[in-house]
């Protein structure tokens, strides 16, 4: 059923903020028809609901028009006078989430009184229509209507419903307790006030079921004010709960061994020493590495590599007691907080026997660091030590261990030299869509040769840029060349649809980041729409507000937004819904031999990939290295693709001959 709702207000801001809140009411609003009037603008029908801002408008005038609106009516003090039957709001005292909660109890109270009078002209095929359930008492709670959502939701026929008291055909228990919860008609008849259930109540149906219900409650009021009953719009919400419990747990657990991954280890390594520092206790931290994995890969294939670090997993939680922890931070390297315990023992794999040791760096809280970042550097430090001195053993971390420091600053100082000398180049990926194989795009990725020591890994030194603070200049560096090369393509017709532009932590906190940006873009004639800039989860994660305003800032220049690295990091339908975002990268640990993976490892695939589909966020898969792992992800709903099935990061003269359809001196032109 459609409710209209007139917002009145002549205050501009006023005016984007309602908007925004009437477009986030809950779902059980089909439409909200929105249009805002100033004090001398001609009065639109008579709406289903009036919201109204008594300052700055000719409220008496408007609420003598609209006297069989419901009225929410925004004030600066609680004594306004105002018409009976308003809901008054203070301004200076209501959150936006009360407001969105208020508005949609409103509305379902509006919904309640139009189904009262809908016995003709086509009224009941309007509720029989919705997709939510509706249910309207009498005033002793028994059942008075019921529309036929309600019986399905409910598992019963109407003549099972109708007369019979609402609390006798639906027990509702706490989430958490299990404790029965009031029924919010009776709550909401007793208080007069609209009432809405806790996010997650379980509904227990006659037959036993048990589904998760979203509502709202609102009374009924005979026109002589005396209660009337009570009607109760409500959803079913059990399959939401489960993805986003699927994607929560997926946010802080390895997808392959179950295992905490690196972010919630350092989470639980925060939180250790705080309890350390407060008892002065001593705690390790421990960074273990599997000696000769890579030969397991080789020889028996990557499903046996999985299956080893499957075995491995278990084998280190038997090591542990519940108050340890055990982490994978991917590859073959885990974080524990106690003695490594039986790794050593071979393992039987695919009826091998397979034998692998492993390498164990260690660093103490406090002697070591007083920080999670310094203890998990510096054990990081002493694996390279242990693998160093022949494997299959350990190493306490020593501050001599840091004489790599000097290796460091050799390579910081080449990438000053780089910066300086134009050592630097942008190599180009393509992204293809999965359905049709058309070019969807590609990422610029940076790549730097130096004179004496050749192509240097970019892990290493994009690692040594981020510590140093240098990815600053390298990200100034990397978005003026990728400007200038859209710019290049696009006026010569043959630009692919975006460049996608990696972006840090750091480059994101800038102030003045998104107006350089703009300037950048509007001094090179670009359509901005060509720009796309990647962020990691972890990047937005440590200041939410701060990643929001930035984020908004980018939006407005006109440049897309994409989640790096999607499904490792802090993965949450929190941030999605806050963050205006506009695509996410499946990291490639989800693709890498997916076609093969167990069932659990695809279905978490199949739930991030779905849950992207359903909050209207297109997908990019990372890592696709096979034709099988290609057509599971386009089976899957995966609409774009990335990796070397579609062919590496190439120089943009190369790329341009090979995707672009163009002629490589026109489309690289200096």
């Amino acid at each position: 059923m459609d409710i209209r709702v007139l917002a009145v207000t002549a205050d501009r801001t006023e005016r984007r903020i309602l908007r925004r809140l009437l477009a986030n009411v809950p779902g059980d609003v089909n439409r909200i028809a929105l249009r805002f009037t100033c004090r001398h603008g001609t009065p639109p029908r008579i709406p289903d609901i009036l919201l109204i801002n008594m300052q700055g408008c000719a409220s008496t005038a408007l609420l003598a028009l609209y006297t069989t609106a419901p009225v929410i009516l925004l004030v600066s003090t609680l004594s306004a006078e105002a018409a009976s039957g308003t809901v008054r709001v203070q301004l200076a005292q209501a959150s936006r989430q009360l407001l969105r909660e208020l508005i949609a109890c409103v509305v379902a109270a509006s919904r309640a009184g139009l189904a009262s009078g809908l016995t003709g002209v086509g009224g009941t095929a309007v509720l029989a229509a919705i997709a939510d359930a509706v249910i309207s008492t009498r005033a002793d709670g028994t059942v008075a209507y019921c529309n036929p959502a309600a019986e399905r939701l409910m598992q019963l026929d109407r003549r099972q419903m109708l007369g019979q008291p609402i609390t006798s055909l639906m027990l509702l228990q706490d989430p958490t307790t299990l404790g029965p919860i009031v029924h919010p008609v009776l709550a909401t008849m007793s208080s007069g006030s609209p009432i809405r259930l806790q996010a997650g109540a379980l509904l227990v149906r006659p037959d036993g079921s048990e589904i998760m219900i979203d509502d709202s409650s609102a009374p009924i009021a005979n026109p002589d004010g005396t209660p009337a009953g009570a009607v109760m719009v409500f959803h079913d919400i059990t399959e939401a709960r489960e993805l986003r419990a699927q994607v929560d747990y997926l946010a802080w657990h390895d997808f392959l061994t179950g295992l905490p991954n690196r972010f919630a280890a350092q989470r639980h390594l925060n939180q250790i020493l705080l309890e350390a520092h407060d008892d002065g206790s001593a705690l390790a931290t421990m960074y273990l590495d599997l000696d000769r994995f890579k030969a397991v890969n080789d020889t028996l294939g990557h499903a046996a590599g999985d299956a080893l670090l499957v075995s491995v997993a278990a084998r280190l939680r038997g090591c542990v007691r519940n108050v340890d922890m055990i982490s994978r931070q991917g590859g073959d390297e885990f974080v524990v907080l106690m003695a490594p315990g039986s790794s050593g023992q071979p393992h039987a794999i695919e009826a091998e026997q397979v034998h692998v040791g492993c390498s164990i760096g260690i660093a103490l809280y406090p002697e070591h660091g007083r920080s999670a970042e310094s203890l998990l550097r510096h054990a990081d430090t002493a694996l390279h030590s242990a693998k160093a001195s022949g494997r299959n053993t350990w190493r306490f971390f020593r501050p001599e261990l840091l004489t790599s420091a000097v290796q460091r600053r050799q390579l910081e100082d080449g990438i000053r030299s780089g910066l300086e000398l134009g050592g630097f180049r942008l190599f180009y990926q393509p992204k293809f869509s999965l359905s049709s194989g058309m070019l969807g795009g590609c990422e610029a990725l940076l790549r730097w040769h130096h004179a004496d020591w050749g192509w240097v890994n970019p892990a290493s030194f994009i690692r040594a840029a981020e510590e140093s603070g240098l990815i600053v200049p390298l990200g100034k560096w990397v978005l003026d060349e990728a400007i200038r090369q859209a710019a290049l393509w696009e006026r010569a017709g043959c630009c692919p649809e975006a460049i996608a532009i990696n972006v840090s932590a750091l480059e994101l906190r800038a102030p003045a980041f998104p107006e350089r940006m703009a300037g950048k873009i509007d001094a090179a004639g670009l359509d901005p729409r060509r720009l796309q800039l990647e962020l990691t989860e972890s990047a937005l994660m440590r200041d939410m507000r701060a990643s929001a305003l930035a984020l908004q800032r980018l939006k407005d220049i006109g440049v897309s937004i994409a989640i790096d690295d999607f499904g490792t990091g802090y993965s949450s339908l929190g941030y999605l819904a806050e963050l205006p975002i506009d695509l996410v990268k499946v990291d490639r640990a989800f693709v890498h031999g997916i076609d093969t993976a167990a069932p659990r490892r695809q279905a978490l695939l199949r739930a991030v990939l779905t849950l992207a589909q359903n909050i209207a966020l297109p997908a990019v898969a990372e890592g696709v290295e096979t034709a099988p792992e290609k057509q599971f992800l386009a089976d899957a709903g995966c609409p774009l693709g990335q990796g070397f099935y579609f062919g590496p990061a190439v120089a943009a003269a190369e790329f341009a001959h090979a995707f672009l359809d163009r002629p490589a001196d026109l489309a690289t032109a200096p």
